[in-house]
């Protein structure tokens, strides 16, 4: 017999060794930056304590396939890790909850990541639930009962669904009872900047000299390494559905003098230089500068961007409105980024609930035709809230998910359908708290959001209720954290390394240790 076989490891230290190697695991799904990590020096140290109490012996011997040991632990782990995250969720401290479900594409394979966001106290948490990968054969009704059976599997006080998803997916029409369906904003700010810049685009308008301009920009960009000056580095960075080919220009004009003066110094690089038109450079980046602005604003998740979609929409409508009207080459492209924008940014009926709520902007932005109208909404939504453990949709009808944007004629009061008779006794006290509420004057400090309608709950019960749980909503759907978990589960799956539920195990341990 082997001298090893009698140095086999105590149940106790294979438990410690094996959780070890999952958490491991989760930190990267590639095992490529876990070596540097906190989780991989907890397991050397592991390993160190068990041989100098055990003695030398050969891990592979003693321990057996290692993925085989850690995923033998991953039911006991997952299940300790549920508990947290239902009791953090159905805790008492919890002022709302609301639940979205993203949709990424990677390459021709799509997933849906479904969060929920916390308001507790004054922070907002994020816990990824689970993941699926989505097909375009499809229907919302098997989307809707995936959310579901996932939510079932959690106690939470309210639960309240809202689909922010990728343009392409969008477009499957979900039913009233599924929630709120809303488009990434940032999918569709990289949406208006296709529709402009796009080849095809370019190619039916004849703009020859900027699809040149584009495609050096691409190749610059692409072997050039750019610093992040001094006064970028606390900026967000915009969300990863950011357009690729808008920030290459952007870039490239930032730094457009040391490109100049290193590019001319070498007879290979010198001709890319014939393709960058500087007046055309300017003028593009002074239309994308401010697009990829928003994109920065509404990507941001440690903070509510909900309410600052239709403020955005606004503020790029004016922009391009009052520079269409100049004189000079950039008008034209003015024109077409304003066409683009209304087709594709559209504004629904729950951001402009939404921008109300927020005390910084209340009804400012939008003009004065138009107040009565979100306030009727704003006052519908608030009274169609169920209370507490209710569950379901709170009541929101289909017609909550469509609107045209600002620019449209002035709509007539919105009806909550079938709802309605359960909301009008709420109504006059909703209406009173809202007049109540917009008659104070702007809220000028810089505080939370979470902060002050926490502060006001006992003054304003019904909006206080909707405000937690619709700022809690974020405008982007499309994240850096899941694009990498889709992109990990992609490639495992090609692999065929682990099944589809120990997938899903793993993508909630990677989320929800912290």
């Amino acid at each position: 017999m082997p001298s090893y076989q009698n140095r086999l490891l105590p149940e106790k230290e294979r438990q410690q060794v094996a959780e070890r190697l999952l958490r491991m695991m989760c930190t990267d799904l590639g095992l490529l930056s876990a070596l540097s990590s906190k989780d991989f020096l907890k397991l050397a140290q592991t390993l160190v304590d068990t041989g100098s109490r055990h003695g030398a012996y050969s891990i592979r011997d003693a321990l057996g396939d290692m993925s085989s040991l850690a995923l033998k632990q991953l039911p006991r782990m997952y299940n300790q890790v549920k508990v947290k995250v239902t009791c953090a969720l159905g805790s008492n401290s919890s002022s709302g909850i609301a639940v979205t479900c993203h949709s990424q594409t990677i390459g021709g394979d799509s997933c849906y990541v479904l969060t929920a966001y916390q308001v507790e106290g004054v922070r907002l948490r994020r816990y990824v639930l689970g993941l699926k990968e989505a097909s375009l054969r499809e229907g919302p009704e098997h989307v809707h009962h995936w959310v579901q059976n996932v939510l079932s599997e959690f106690v939470m006080s309210e639960i309240r669904t809202v689909y922010v998803t990728e343009p392409r997916l969008s477009l499957l029409p979900l039913c009233g009872r599924s929630g709120l369906s809303l488009r990434c904003t940032g999918c569709s700010l990289a949406a208006t900047v296709q529709a402009v810049l796009g080849r095809r685009s370019l190619q039916a308008r004849g703009l020859h000299e900027l699809g040149e301009l584009l495609a050096t920009c691409r190749d610059i960009a692409g072997t050039t390494s750019f610093g992040r000056d001094s006064k970028s580095i606390d900026e967000p960075p915009p969300p990863p559905c950011w357009d690729s080919t808008a920030e290459a220009l952007l870039k490239v004009h930032d730094n457009f003098e040391a490109i100049c003066e290193a590019y001319g110094r070498c007879k290979s690089t010198a001709p890319l230089l014939q393709g960058l038109n500087k007046h055309l450079l300017g003028t593009l980046a002074c239309l994308l500068g401010p697009l990829r602005q928003a994109a920065q604003e509404l990507g941001g998740d440690r903070w509510p961007t909900l309410q600052q979609v239709l403020p955005v929409y606004i503020r790029l409508e004016k922009l391009f409105t009052s520079k269409a009207g100049e004189a000079g080459a950039g008008s034209k492209l003015c024109h077409y980024f304003l066409e683009a924008l209304k087709e594709n940014f559209k504004v629904e009926r729950i951001h402009q609930v939404a921008m109300i709520l927020d005390p910084q902007l209340k009804l400012r932005p939008v003009p004065g035709y138009q107040h009565e109208e979100i306030i009727s909404r704003a006052c519908d939504m608030a009274a169609s809230m169920r209370e507490s453990g209710s569950g379901g949709s709170s009541g929101i009808t289909a017609d909550d998910r469509d609107g045209d944007g600002p620019s449209g004629p002035k709509r007539g009061r919105l009806d909550c359908g079938v709802d309605r008779p359960s909301c009008t006794g709420d109504e006059p006290q909703v209406r009173k708290e809202l007049f109540q509420y917009l008659g104070e004057p702007l809220f000028h400090a810089t505080g939370d959001l979470f902060q002050y309608w926490s502060s006001v709950m006992d003054r304003y019960p019904k909006l206080s209720r909707l405000a937690l749980w619709l700022l809690a909503v974020p405008a982007v759907g499309v994240r850096s954290e899941c694009v990498s978990i889709c992109e990990q589960t992609v490639a495992m799956k090609k692999k065929r390394q682990v099944s589809a539920e120990e997938m899903n195990k793993l993508v909630f341990l990677k989320c929800n240790f912290a």
